[in-house]
C-alpha cells in the first residue's frame, strides 16, 4: 500500500475516533487487531469496541492535532505525533501522544499509543482531594528536578 494512503487512513481514523463514532472507528481495524495504550491492551474488535465505547463516553469535544514530527510512514508501519485535547469527564485536558501503527492491507493491525496519563489526571482531577493526591505524586516524581 502506498505510504500516502496510510497517512490518509490515519488522519481519517483519528478524526472519526475523536468524533466518538465507535462503529465507524472499528471499521479501520482488522478483526484480530491489537490496541495498546496507557489504559491497557485490547485484542480483537470486540475488546477494542469496549475500550472505545468507554473512552468516547469520558472524552467530549475531542480534537486531534498533528504536531512535531506529524506522520512518518515506512512500509506498512507508521508513527504519529499529535496532541489530543478535549473535555475529559467534564474538565479541559490537552496531552501530547505518540502512536506506532502497523497495517495489514488497508486496515490497522496494531496500535501502540503512549501519552502522559499523569498529566491528564492533573488537568482532570475533580475536587481538592484528587488534585492534592495527583500533585503529591507529581512532586515526589520530580524531586530534585526543580
Amino acid at each position: 500500500m502506498a505510504e500516502e494512503k496510510i497517512a490518509d487512513i490515519m488522519r481519517d481514523f483519528v478524526k472519526v475516533m475523536a468524533e466518538g463514532d465507535v462503529e465507524k472507528t472499528l471499521s479501520f481495524f482488522t478483526e484480530d487487531a491489537e490496541y495498546t495504550c496507557p489504559m491497557g491492551s485490547f485484542s480483537g474488535t470486540q475488546e477494542i469496541k469496549r475500550f472505545m465505547t468507554v473512552q468516547s463516553s469520558m472524552m467530549e469535544d475531542a480534537k486531534v492535532t498533528e504536531s512535531g514530527n506529524g506522520i512518518i510512514v515506512d512500509g506498512n508501519k507508521a508513527f504519529f505525533e499529535h496532541v489530543i485535547s478535549g473535555s475529559y469527564q467534564g474538565k479541559r485536558t490537552e496531552v501530547l501522544a505518540m502512536c506506532a501503527y502497523e497495517f495489514e492491507d488497508d486496515k490497522i493491525k496494531k496500535v501502540r499509543s503512549a501519552f502522559d496519563r499523569l498529566l491528564m489526571a492533573k488537568q482532570a482531577a475533580p475536587g481538592w482531594f484528587a488534585k492534592t493526591m495527583v500533585n503529591f505524586i507529581i512532586n515526589k516524581m520530580e524531586t530534585g528536578l526543580h
